[in-house]
């Protein structure tokens, strides 16, 4: 028999016309239908002088096409006969077939799938079209294990500090404000084949592989796309910044989802590395995230609850996943992990005072609470001035004024540029301090501190004014106030602070008492200490004014040591 050729092959559109005239109907009302057997489909090709190896093919692939769709009804497929489900099913299979045989025909537009300069909106259609089709094949398909179609390997971060972990938000056209797929994810991203510098010599071996579950040459590669989502996303700069060491692969995990508009059933292979932050990192961080919205702390109830309590909801249900939906053991293995900047101090003793005095060249004075010391160390009044802003930051007071190419970071840290008069007062008077237990901390010759626990730091009484209003003497209680005079530093000027408390009468009128030195009876200084300490000592806003209290024993008699004005 001779066969139908066109320019060498067999023409597919001629394929499909001729399948058009004989396929089944079903009518539009009444329900009445027919079917037609494979053999007959398969021999009206042959008709035309097709090979029969090359209908049964064609067929078989229409037939594959349109089961795939669902529009052909199951039970007669058994029995080898095309039966279409319904009249919009027939609709549905004509007008695939029909564009299929129609060389001008098109479900889009030309133009449609492009991406590059497309507005947001078109992104979102094509994603949207992509999420139903993938959605249904994933949903729909009979043994609930459908394939995926995408493959994507993702590097994440642990940033932790104070126990809370960095999220970064999605980079995406469109939010999705539900639990199912959040808006933050932890700090990191996709691998690029770009990331891998021997990409560009084999383009065709590296995209294959970056599109399928052989991770062979991904894995090498992960670090560089962690440098660079890092860089890209919050600033961090590897080695001057940050190290980094792994720390869990996740298992495999499948999702219907993407960034518009590649949107599809996906399977992730994520590997999550921990941060350790240098002291520049560290700092550098701090600042970035204040004027950076996208960058946002999860603490560990956040995280087990899958968002904070502002709503913001983040995306790692990979993370869960690995976890078997255990977020209490999540939780627990996050806490588990280490900050990723060490902030602590390097002298923070128990039930122990620094207090820094005024107008002396030894104004250290320390010790065990009780039993403190004027330490024998000579500073010159610069020095001082220095030594006072130092402790003042690490208090976490408050600056008014800084002096030029001064820079404040957390943790009592300080940041001198281009000031080299400054930066060599600090290095020698670090220097010096290696006499004593209180280390000022240098790094790079360029960020500075004094590394004491700022719960033991306290100055002099005489910056501070104690103020009783007892005129009124039908109230139980009065309020007192306990201010704090700014202090000039050769950082800057610090701000003045004014608490104000409310305490009995009582207490009151006997700190007055004290205050004026009157007599008292036997044991009665010790009552009224006793009560001093029980009440307004205990409060944390008192603590927080540097104060080291209303009264101390000086020889065994206990004395008031501020300037009262009433």
């Amino acid at each position: 028999m001779q066969y139908k050729v066109y320019s060498g092959k067999i023409m597919t559109a001629d394929l499909i016309k001729t399948l058009l005239d004989y396929i089944p109907r079903y009518a539009e009302e009444e329900g009445d239908f027919y079917s037609v057997a494979r053999e007959e489909l398969i021999n009206a090709l042959c008709s035309e002088k097709v090979n029969y190896d090359v209908a049964e093919n064609t067929v078989n692939l229409i037939e594959n096409l349109l089961d795939t769709l669902a529009v052909l009804n199951s039970d007669y497929l058994q029995k080898g006969e095309w039966c279409f489900i319904s009249f919009p099913a027939q609709l549905l299979a004509l007008s695939v077939l029909t564009a299929m045989n129609d060389k001008d025909s098109r479900f889009f537009a030309d133009n449609f799938w492009n991406t590059q300069g497309i507005s947001d909106d078109k992104k979102n259609k094509q994603r949207d079209l992509l999420s139903y089709i993938e959605t249904n094949r994933v949903e729909c398909h009979a043994t609930h294990n459908a394939p995926p179609i995408r493959y994507i390997y993702v590097a994440w971060s642990i940033i932790k500090l104070d126990d809370k972990i960095l999220f970064h938000q999605r980079e995406d056209t469109k939010k999705r404000h539900d639990d199912k797929s959040g808006d933050y994810v932890l700090v990191g991203g996709r691998l690029n084949q770009r990331d891998n510098p021997a990409f560009s010599s084999d383009k065709k071996r590296y995209l294959q592989q970056l599109q399928s579950n052989d991770a062979l040459l991904i894995e090498e590669t992960l670090p560089e796309t962690l440098k660079r989502e890092l860089y890209e996303e919050a600033g961090l700069i590897f080695d001057s910044h940050y190290r980094f060491k792994p720390w869990r692969n996740l298992k495999p995990y499948r999702q219907v989802q993407g960034s518009a508009p590649n949107h599809a059933y996906t399977e992730y292979y994520f590997s999550i590395f921990y941060i350790e932050l240098t002291l520049a990192g560290y700092l550098f961080l701090n600042e970035t995230i204040k004027s950076d919205e996208h960058l946002v702390w999860f603490s560990m109830t956040d995280i087990e609850n899958g968002k904070t309590a502002e709503d913001k909801i983040a995306y790692i249900n990979a993370l869960f996943n690995d976890f078997d939906n255990d977020r209490t053991a999540l939780k627990m293995e996050l806490m588990a992990l280490p900050n990723s900047f060490d902030s602590s101090y390097s002298f923070k003793p128990k039930k122990y005072g620094l207090s820094l005095l005024q107008n002396t060249n030894k104004p250290l004075y320390a010790g065990v609470l009780g039993k403190e010391k004027i330490l024998d160390l000579n500073l010159t009044k610069r020095q001082q001035a220095i030594l006072l802003g130092l402790a003042a930051h690490t208090r976490g007071f408050e600056f008014v004024t800084l002096a030029e190419n001064v820079i404040l970071h957390p943790h009592g840290w300080f940041e001198i540029q281009n000031n080299a008069t400054l930066q060599n007062e600090l290095i020698a008077l670090a220097d010096l301090f290696k006499k004593t237990d209180f280390k000022i901390e240098n790094q790079q010759d360029k960020f500075f501190r004094l590394s004491v626990e700022p719960s033991i730091l306290y100055f002099d009484g005489q910056l501070f004014t104690y103020r009783a209003d007892l005129n009124d003497s039908t109230k139980s209680k009065i309020s007192v106030t306990i201010t704090r005079a700014a202090m000039t530093t050769a950082f800057g000027l610090t701000v003045s602070k004014t608490e104000t408390f409310i305490i009995t009468r009582t207490l009151a009128r006997n700190l007055q008492k004290l205050a004026q030195q009157q007599k008292l009876a036997e044991g009665e200084a010790e009552r009224i200490e006793d009560h001093y300490k029980k009440t307004l000592h205990q409060d944390a806003r008192f603590l927080d004014l540097g104060l080291k209290g209303l009264l101390r024993r000086e020889v065994g008699e206990i004395k008031f040591v501020l300037f009262k004005a009433c």
